[in-house]
């Protein structure tokens, strides 16, 4: 009788783990899968932003823009105005006292 029980379990043991195993490689393959899909997701995700990158770098840059200015006829402003009516906001009088420095001075 305990060879017979002995027996049992051994062949329960190496069912359970067989289908246990079975179990966990069809779930592998089932997260295999998603992972892939995820992957191919990523990479049209990538393609695309690409794609886009490059089509704003052609609508946004400089020659591009340069060139919409001259056929809609604006005109660049010069950068370098001078306006030499411009007062500082704060001016030493000439005629006021020397600053002294950390107390140096006279």
């Amino acid at each position: 009788m305990k060879l017979r029980n002995i027996l049992f379990i051994i062949i329960s043991f190496f069912l359970i783990s067989m289908i246990s195993n079975l179990y966990f490689n069809i779930k592998i393959n089932v997260l295999s899968i998603q992972l892939e899909e995820i992957k191919n997701e990523i990479l049209e995700l990538e393609i695309k932003k690409s794609k886009t990158f490059e089509h704003h770098v052609d609508k946004f840059s400089i020659s591009n823009i340069e060139k919409l200015s001259r056929e809609n006829n604006f005109k660049r402003l010069d950068v370098r105005n001078k306006k030499f009516d411009l007062v500082r906001p704060y001016k030493l009088s000439e005629d006021s006292k020397p600053i002294f420095v950390l107390g140096y001075g006279k």
